[in-house]
């Protein structure tokens, strides 16, 4: 029962992980109207810039997160002005191609910049702290802790600010909010800020708990649309509950089979989710 346990604790900080992985990707998808598949690759270029500052560079651990969740920030919005808004009329589908293409461009260039090979921070190594039994690491809980932040932050953003207003109403009818006055170009550039800084935040953390190299980042795409899908491919608050779901279910199933099988363990939550409850847990309808 201990073990049992102690994978469902280790799948909290999973999940928590891959809610900060997703938020961003599910802001994208409720405003710009696609599945950005490079939002994961985004993850990567946080990650290693991170890493650059603080190892080769010699930067502290902090400075060099922050700076790259800047980095990343910025590089999501210029992509998104320069590559997304000149086809935007193209619609969805095209989009989701393109997207696909700009996945593989920046893995290309990290692979061709940081070369293969594992990369680490330079940070202390994991302590572990014991509670009942089990334990979890200081850096677990640090995600886990962030998750919790972010999420509240987020909600708080866009509820209370006339930015997080203006793209709620961007997410829920476009041409309306246009109608009403939203500056929808001003409103664009902000999500892609907000959602790239999430996926900078995300990388930080990736780099943090575990070793890195240039593919690992577009790995979690799949995990990331699992939980999209889960949560209702749209709803932000959705995002929380199916981010825990997919994690500790992913991580719980290692109790019974083989760890190498976690990836698949997440599409098959989703699959038996979306057969209780087809439009996913906010039960927004699909368009």
């Amino acid at each position: 029962m201990t073990l049992f346990l102690q994978y469902v604790v280790t799948g909290v900080a999973t999940g928590a992980f891959l809610l900060l992985a997703t938020l961003g990707f599910s802001l994208t998808r409720r405003v710009e109207g696609f599945l950005n598949i490079a939002h994961a690759n985004l993850l990567g270029v946080s990650a290693f810039t991170t890493w650059g500052l603080n190892v080769p560079g010699g930067w502290p651990i902090v400075p060099a997160a922050l700076a790259g969740i800047l980095v990343t920030a910025v590089a999501g919005l210029i992509i998104g002005r320069i590559v997304y808004d000149p086809i935007r009329s193209y619609g969805p589908a095209i989009l989701l191609i393109t997207s696909v293409g700009v996945s593989y461009v920046l893995g290309g260039l990290m692979h061709a910049v940081i070369g293969t090979g594992i990369r680490t921070l330079d940070i202390p190594l994991a302590s572990s702290i014991r509670f009942w039994g089990l334990r979890i690491t200081d850096y677990q809980l640090l995600v886990i802790c962030l998750a919790a932040l972010t999420s509240i932050g987020l909600a708080l953003f866009m509820s209370r600010t006339s930015t997080g207003l203006a793209i709620r109403a961007m997410s829920a009818n476009p041409e309306l909010a246009a109608s009403r006055g939203i500056d929808v170009r001003r409103t664009s550039r902000a999500t892609w800020l907000l959602s790239s800084g999430l996926a900078g935040l995300a990388g930080v953390m990736l780099a943090v708990i575990a070793t890195l190299s240039t593919d690992i980042a577009f790995h979690q795409i799949l995990q990331i649309i699992a939980v999209a899908i889960l949560a209702g491919l749209g709803s932000l608050y959705a995002v929380i509950a199916a981010g825990l779901i997919v994690g500790i279910a992913m991580d719980v199933s290692v109790f019974w089979i083989p760890a190498g099988y976690r990836p698949l363990i997440a599409f098959a939550v989703v699959i038996l989710v979306l057969l209780l409850k087809p439009n996913g847990l906010a039960g927004e309808k699909r368009t």
